[in-house]
């Protein structure tokens, strides 16, 4: 059974895996932030995507979180409309 997913679920999960991996403070965390102001390299990306389907049990890509021009709002909301089946 896949667990939800949706939008608010997805960007929290995001912001917390980032603050996790940049040290940074979760509730300090922008939105708005580019992915590229966190430095994501493709171990990064590869290890990010397994704990994404660890916790919710869907299969993701890896390359979802090296689109470094994307900000966090944007990757949570490609990533809810891919597992849609809406590829954007």
């Amino acid at each position: 059974m896949q667990t939800s997913l949706d939008s608010e679920r997805v960007l929290r999960w995001i912001v917390i895996y980032l603050a996790v991996i940049s040290g940074e403070d979760s509730e300090t965390i922008d939105l708005d932030s580019h992915l590229s102001h966190f430095d994501i390299d493709s171990v990064d990306a590869v290890e990010m995507a397994l704990q994404f389907e660890t916790t919710f049990n869907r299969p993701i890509g890896a390359e979802f979180f090296l689109v470094s021009e994307l900000t966090i709002r944007e990757l949570a909301g490609r990533i809810v409309a891919n597992a849609a089946g809406h590829h954007v």
